[in-house]
């Protein structure tokens, strides 16, 4: 049986509308800085620390949204997420888990997303985001940030554009025209529709599509973002 997960743009329309605003006109990175954004792909509302200072905005980043490209020091640096601040008891929640990271890249077309799948090191990874746009067609890549959700097939109106194997893994831009565009996303051993959405696509624009899980009742349900990236 088909299972039409809540519409994510609608879910999320005001999330995502704030990072693509983010994103499209990202912090100023100095000459020693690189971009980085963070995509919540938990069922939590997280924030991330460097050196101790949040990096995002006092509301946190949502279930399904993003930060937006913020400027980080390039080099290695050590990441800490915690949840919401604490508003019965007025204190900071304790860190979930520290991320370490590499940001050596110097080019400028290249930034870096970091996925939290999770609430542990184990569930967040970082992938390069290497962004040159075409004016006349959208780019879309898939991300799996759904730990028990890999193995899967992503169709754009009934076409096959992206097949996973593993947590973790990202695909390459891939041109996907524009206009609305109804995603559906099966395993790759069954027809069943996991997850389906139908979200409109704008030439000259970057998005990432990934996949996120929601737990209910002791089981995992697939869920979907969309991040504009530029």
């Amino acid at each position: 049986m088909s299972k039409s997960i809540t519409y994510i743009i609608s879910l999320a329309a005001v999330m995502l509308a704030l990072a693509s605003c983010v994103k499209n006109d990202p912090d100023v990175a100095k000459p020693g800085n690189v971009n980085v954004n963070v995509v919540n792909a938990s069922e939590e509302v997280l924030n991330f620390y460097l050196n101790g200072t949040r990096q995002n905005s006092v509301t946190g980043i949502f279930p399904l949204g993003a930060n937006g490209y913020t400027a980080i020091p390039r080099g290695n640096q050590l990441l800490a997420f915690r949840k919401q601040f604490n508003r019965t008891q007025f204190t900071d929640a304790d860190i979930l888990f520290t991320l370490p990271v590499k940001l050596d890249s110097v080019a400028s077309k290249v930034r870096y997303s970091i996925f939290a799948g999770g609430i542990t090191s184990n569930d967040a990874f970082m992938v390069l985001d290497t962004l040159d746009s075409d004016a006349k067609n959208a780019k879309l890549r898939f991300v799996v940030a759904s730990p028990q959700f890999a193995a899967l097939r992503v169709y754009l109106n009934d076409t096959l554009r992206f097949t996973s194997s593993a947590f973790k893994q990202a695909s390459t831009f891939k041109l996907v025209g524009n206009g609305q565009k109804v995603i559906k996303i099966r395993s790759t051993t069954s027809d069943e529709v996991l997850y389906t959405s139908t979200i409109p696509m704008q030439q000259g624009l970057i998005y990432t599509l990934f996949s996120a899980q929601l737990v209910a009742n002791n089981k995992a349900n697939l869920r979907a973002g969309l991040v504009i990236n530029q």
